[in-house]
């Protein structure tokens, strides 16, 4: 399997020199080679492939004004980007995709007419390498004269996945002024340990962003994005302001809005990766094998959530947090599957009449009380998609409610208690 390690450079100044030259260069042959697609393209021939574009564009000066590995890569992330345009075309005229695709572009800042810097793509270690904590690049030929073959940068991080090194992007954050390298290395899979096989379920949320329930276990455990929610809303207000101000000056952008999205969105990007390695360690510590997660497929388009509707549709990410949840998983040897959580909000886990909500956290069963809406539908997914699965049903009595402090998921004291009384009386 594939891992990214993403570390960051300590450029000076000549070498900051060098891989603006070096992506500006990327850039041209970038819209070379996609002038040639779309003109195939719009005059009704077939779109060049990979081998194709290497015959065609193997003296081209933009090609030979960068190392062979990197302008080889250019060309194949030209010829993936026009595969999965092709690809998304034919799903919308079949009408299994909504929205229409778009070409892809060049890459040129129209505004001010000039190309970005701020890629480069290298093929393989034979342009790269990783040498005691400095990264290593081959540099064009009319730039080895002074600099000798390669441009050895420092770089400041941690490689936390160990393996077979494949491919390497260099890519600069304009809002930090910072160059930043993504290796992607091949890592062995990890070693899964025979046991015996455990359940557990998880449905996801919004504001209860994750309800999870194990097989067999007395107590579940629930997630509340109220905090995370209160600080994804205070960031956004810092950007409405400055946008306000902007706007009153006849600007569209500025360097403090793009640190502004790039901090809310790391923020929130670290509290998933805090609750993913948080819910990965209670399943490891219960023996849980196989995770299933309820996809709420289509919630966004069936509902209006009126003034929740930014926290669906904008704060949290479904999709991208089961990536997360699937990486931390992995490594711990659980094996997790998304499957259909429809309907499993609608009847009560235990006798399966149909409940009542009166509000989002709870529902109401006529002949069972009161109960946790989330907890409710884990339970039910439980009984729904797990064969031959007897006393879990009946097993979760209680919840403990986790809140986020700005670094650590954390049970709540009133909860742990409540949890304890309960546990007693049934004791």
């Amino acid at each position: 399997m594939k891992r990214t390690n993403v570390v960051r450079l300590l450029v000076s100044g000549t070498q900051k020199t060098h891989l603006r030259l070096i992506g500006d260069r990327v850039s041209s042959l970038w819209n070379s080679v996609n002038f040639l697609c779309r003109q195939r393209f719009f005059g009704g021939k077939k779109v060049p492939s990979y081998c194709e574009l290497c015959r065609e564009f193997k003296d081209d000066e933009n090609y030979r004004a960068l190392p062979s590995h990197i302008a080889q890569e250019v060309l194949k992330k030209v010829s993936k980007a026009w595969k999965g345009y092709l690809r998304l075309k034919k799903l919308h005229e079949k009408g299994r995709l909504k929205d229409k695709p778009g070409l892809p572009g060049y890459r040129k800042n129209r505004k001010t007419g000039t190309r970005p810097f701020n890629y480069v793509p290298i093929k393989s270690t034979g342009a790269y390498s990783i040498v005691d904590d400095f990264l290593n690049i081959t540099l064009p030929s009319d730039l080895r004269r002074r600099n000798g073959d390669r441009l050895s940068i420092p770089y400041r991080g941690i490689l936390r996945y160990r393996g077979e090194f494949k491919t390497c992007e260099l890519k600069y954050d304009p809002s930090r002024k910072v160059w930043y390298t993504h290796i992607v290395v091949e890592v062995p899979e990890p070693a899964r340990k025979e046991r015996p096989v455990r359940y557990a379920t998880a449905d996801l949320g919004a504001k209860r962003t994750m309800a999870v329930t194990i097989e067999g276990c007395k107590v579940s455990y629930v997630f509340s994005g109220r905090q995370l929610w209160k600080d994804y809303k205070y960031w956004t207000g810092q950007i409405s302001r400055e946008q306000k101000r902007l706007s009153q000056q006849g600007l569209e952008t500025s360097r403090r809005l793009r640190r502004l999205y790039r901090k809310r969105h790391l923020r929130l990007r670290h509290a998933q990766e805090a609750l993913a390695k948080k819910v990965a360690g209670i399943l490891r510590k219960n023996g849980v094998t196989h995770f299933m997660v309820g996809y709420p497929k289509d919630c966004r388009e069936s509902m209006d959530f009126g003034r929740n509707n930014q926290k669906v549709h904008n704060f949290w990410n479904f999709l991208g947090f089961i990536r997360i949840l699937e990486k931390h998983c992995e490594r711990r040897g659980i094996l997790l599957e998304r499957i259909d959580e429809s309907g499993t909000s609608e009847v009560c886990h235990l006798c399966k009449r149909t409940v009542r909500r009166p509000v989002r956290s709870e529902v109401i069963c006529p002949v069972h009380g009161r109960t946790h809406a989330d907890v409710n539908a884990a339970l039910n997914m439980l009984g729904r998609f797990i064969p031959g699965y007897r006393n879990g049903l009946e097993a979760s009595l209680v919840w403990v409610t986790h809140e986020w402090n700005r670094h650590l998921w954390v049970p709540r004291t009133e909860s742990l208690r409540y949890v304890s009384q309960v546990l007693g009386q049934v004791a």
